[in-house]
């Protein structure tokens, strides 16, 4: 039996520090001595078995790596079963620190191929061992469980963790392990709306991913980014830190996350109105992702398109965009993934067609306003998209809208005799009148004894006024609307 060889050590302190720089094939070439045929077990029956146990550890966390980032079918039961049989070895000569690394990566294997529950199972087992303060196999196991409550969707949950674990990550993580928790952090913040905290942990992120060398990480923060950033409807900046990331999934031959990414730049278009855009770079996602033994993600790539049909009124077509994202869940997720796409798709069906208040006005500034649900008379009831002015004055009382009654405005079609709203540009200031234009220049009367004069260069026509709600008068929580 071979004794554990300085060479050996060297070796797997090198497979450490390239895994831990996101090199994973460079990793796994310097194995090809006892892991040449990658359909075979890795060659370690002649070490003793404490190495024996890391060079499979190594081999099953790095197989795991590069088959998640380069499709490789059955990747992950390969990595699964390295990692089994590391534990065990560890296990017999009882290392509790490498018996938690083993669990830890087990949990990732488990979450590539969209098993969160077993995911779950295994990260835990990994956090039930008393290892020391700064072990990076505890660490990791955080990181990872943050990852797992992510993937969940478990934001409010996900939150209350990542601060009760945030001075242990920083006092004792390096930058890598730092970088990954900003990450997590970051984003649980953004889904509860955090976003001015979101945005500070998306910079620490990316300053510690620099730093570390690790350039898919630094990928998935400029994806991180762009998500920010189209939820600020800053969708240049989205785009460019989307494309940013695109670009580093790509040259280092990572497809899933370059799908996933393709899905995010889908859902900037889809958010910035751009629709037809949107259809065409999910469908290229979708095809980039076709391999992918994450579930979690090619399931979420379908619901993107289902949101995308369902924008463009195609409801049938994104119903069954929907079934096929459903179905990867319950094959390969669990029921409540299944049923937690369901509800989003829902979701959706049920903004794309309750008519509601968008923006509230009045006559003079702008309000910030919960949207407000509206009861519509069959005469309106063909609209969905509404905004509205609280009105202040008594200018309109003649047609019934009284100071404090909300005017509903539509965009469609202004002809003579309207009713409008308009926006000044230089004050911001809201008007209501009949209109009427001539020559560039547009009138609006019943606004007092005078008719009022602008330039059409100098106002933002909001839209027509079609009829009027009083606020404080509600049936069923909704607000019942007057025609005009």
């Amino acid at each position: 039996m071979k004794t554990l060889l300085k060479q050996t050590d060297v070796l797997i302190e090198d497979l450490v520090k390239l895994e831990r720089r996101g090199q994973y094939e460079e990793a796994l070439a310097e194995l090809e001595d006892i892991w040449s045929d990658k359909t075979m077990a890795p060659k370690v029956e002649e070490f003793e078995p404490r190495v024996a146990g890391e060079l499979l550890l190594r081999c099953g966390s790095l197989i795991g790596f590069v088959g998640h980032n380069r499709q490789i079918p059955k990747a992950q039961e390969k990595s699964k079963n390295l990692l089994t049989e590391a534990r065990q070895i560890f296990l017999d000569i009882y290392d509790p620190e490498k018996i938690a690394e083993c669990e830890t990566y087990l949990a990732l294997a488990y979450w590539r191929s969209g098993e969160t529950e077993e995911s779950q199972t295994w990260v835990e087992e990994a956090l039930s061992h008393n290892l020391a303060k700064d072990s990076f196999a505890r660490l990791y196991s955080i990181i990872n469980k943050s990852l797992i409550i992510l993937s969940r969707k478990k934001y409010e949950e996900g939150l209350e963790f990542c601060k009760s674990c945030e001075d242990d990550i920083y006092e004792n993580g390096d930058d890598l392990l730092k970088g990954c928790f900003s990450t997590n952090f970051a984003i649980m913040l953004k889904n509860l709306g955090y976003l001015p905290e979101a945005i500070k942990k998306y910079e620490l992120a990316k300053t510690f991913h620099e730093r570390s060398g690790h350039r898919l990480y630094l990928g998935t923060t400029q994806n991180n980014l762009a998500c920010f950033y189209k939820a600020e409807e800053n969708f240049d900046d989205a785009h460019r830190a989307i494309d940013n990331a695109i670009q580093i999934f790509s040259n280092i031959k990572d497809r899933t996350r370059e799908g996933f990414a393709l899905d995010t730049k889908a859902q900037i278009y889809l958010a910035g109105g751009k629709l037809e855009k949107a259809l065409e770079t999910i469908d290229t996602a979708i095809e980039v992702q076709l391999n992918s033994e994450n579930s979690a993600y090619r399931a979420e790539t379908y619901l993107t398109k289902a949101k995308i049909l369902v924008a463009l009124d195609d409801i049938s077509a994104g119903t069954l965009a929907l079934l096929e994202g459903v179905q990867i869940a319950k094959a390969n997720i669990s029921e409540e993934a299944a049923e937690n796409l369901a509800r989003e798709f829902e979701a959706e069906i049920i903004k794309k067609t309750k008519p509601v208040i968008s923006r509230i006005y009045t006559e003079t500034e702008f309000l910030t306003e919960d949207d407000l649900e509206l009861l519509l008379p069959a005469s309106i009831a063909h609209y969905r998209h509404f905004q509205a002015i609280r009105i202040k004055n008594n200018h309109l009382e003649k047609i019934g809208i009284e100071p404090g009654m909300l005017a509903i405005i539509v965009n469609e079609k202004i002809a003579k005799g309207d009713l409008v709203a308009i926006v000044e540009l230089k004050d911001d200031a809201v008007r209501c009148g009949y209109y009427d234009e001539y020559f560039g220049v547009v009138c609006l009367e019943g606004m007092g004894s005078e008719p009022l004069l602008l330039n059409e260069n100098e106002i933002n026509l909001l839209g027509k006024i079609i009829g009027f709600c009083d606020p404080k008068k509600k049936v069923d929580g909704k607000l019942e609307v007057k025609p005009i």
